[in-house]
Protein backbone atom coordinates (compact mmCIF):
# COMPACT_ATOMS: atom_id res chain seq x y z
CA UNK A 1 0.00 0.00 0.00
CA UNK A 2 1.42 3.69 -0.57
CA UNK A 3 1.16 6.00 1.78
CA UNK A 4 0.19 9.70 0.90
CA UNK A 5 3.23 11.11 0.82
CA UNK A 6 4.90 8.36 -1.60
CA UNK A 7 1.47 9.13 -3.81
CA UNK A 8 2.34 12.66 -3.47
CA UNK A 9 5.70 12.03 -4.82
CA UNK A 10 4.33 9.76 -7.69
CA UNK A 11 1.70 12.23 -8.63
CA UNK A 12 4.54 15.23 -8.86
CA UNK A 13 6.42 13.14 -10.98
CA UNK A 14 3.61 12.70 -13.27
CA UNK A 15 3.01 16.42 -13.21
CA UNK A 16 6.35 17.79 -13.72
CA UNK A 17 6.55 15.18 -16.38
CA UNK A 18 3.51 17.44 -18.25
CA UNK A 19 5.26 20.70 -17.11
CA UNK A 20 8.25 19.65 -19.47
CA UNK A 21 6.10 18.96 -21.89
CA UNK A 22 4.36 22.51 -22.49
CA UNK A 23 4.75 24.12 -25.67
CA UNK A 24 6.71 27.84 -25.35
CA UNK A 25 3.17 29.82 -26.32
CA UNK A 26 1.63 28.12 -23.04
CA UNK A 27 0.25 30.62 -20.71
CA UNK A 28 2.50 31.54 -18.16
CA UNK A 29 -0.12 32.80 -15.32
CA UNK A 30 -1.56 29.16 -15.23
CA UNK A 31 2.16 28.11 -14.98
CA UNK A 32 2.68 30.16 -12.16
CA UNK A 33 -0.32 29.14 -10.20
CA UNK A 34 0.87 25.33 -10.97
CA UNK A 35 4.20 25.98 -9.07
CA UNK A 36 1.90 27.47 -5.95
CA UNK A 37 -0.57 24.87 -5.84
CA UNK A 38 2.15 22.08 -6.02
CA UNK A 39 4.07 23.84 -3.59
CA UNK A 40 0.77 23.53 -1.21
CA UNK A 41 0.44 19.97 -2.88
CA UNK A 42 -2.85 21.32 -3.98
CA UNK A 43 -2.13 18.74 -6.87
CA UNK A 44 -5.57 18.55 -8.61
CA UNK A 45 -5.43 21.69 -8.58
CA UNK A 46 -2.00 22.19 -10.42
CA UNK A 47 -3.31 19.48 -12.46
CA UNK A 48 -6.08 21.91 -13.81
CA UNK A 49 -3.21 25.16 -13.81
CA UNK A 50 -1.39 22.53 -16.72
CA UNK A 51 -4.56 21.76 -18.52
CA UNK A 52 -5.50 25.70 -18.43
CA UNK A 53 -1.94 26.76 -19.56
CA UNK A 54 -2.75 25.12 -22.74
CA UNK A 55 -6.04 26.03 -23.79
CA UNK A 56 -6.36 26.31 -27.38
CA UNK A 57 -2.38 26.00 -27.91
CA UNK A 58 -1.24 22.92 -30.09
CA UNK A 59 0.19 20.30 -27.38
CA UNK A 60 1.60 16.68 -27.73
CA UNK A 61 -0.21 13.80 -26.51
CA UNK A 62 2.77 12.91 -24.61
CA UNK A 63 1.52 16.10 -22.38
CA UNK A 64 -2.06 14.42 -21.77
CA UNK A 65 -1.02 10.66 -21.01
CA UNK A 66 1.29 12.58 -17.69
CA UNK A 67 -2.02 14.72 -16.80
CA UNK A 68 -3.94 10.86 -17.21
CA UNK A 69 -1.46 9.57 -15.32
CA UNK A 70 -1.70 12.17 -12.64
CA UNK A 71 -5.34 11.68 -12.65
CA UNK A 72 -5.58 8.20 -12.49
CA UNK A 73 -3.75 8.48 -9.27
CA UNK A 74 -6.00 11.28 -8.04
CA UNK A 75 -8.74 9.48 -9.23
CA UNK A 76 -10.78 12.25 -10.46
CA UNK A 77 -12.51 10.09 -13.21
CA UNK A 78 -14.07 13.24 -15.10
CA UNK A 79 -10.26 14.56 -15.84
CA UNK A 80 -8.98 11.44 -16.79
CA UNK A 81 -11.59 10.69 -18.91
CA UNK A 82 -10.76 13.86 -20.51
CA UNK A 83 -7.18 13.42 -20.88
CA UNK A 84 -7.68 10.26 -22.40
CA UNK A 85 -9.45 11.59 -25.26
CA UNK A 86 -7.15 14.48 -26.07
CA UNK A 87 -4.16 11.68 -25.61
CA UNK A 88 -5.69 9.86 -28.53
CA UNK A 89 -5.67 12.72 -30.89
Amino acid sequence: MVDLRQLWTLIKADLHRALKLLPDSADQQSVRRYYEFVEHNELELACDALEESVKDRPVTGEFWLALLDAARKMEPAENATRYEMRAKG
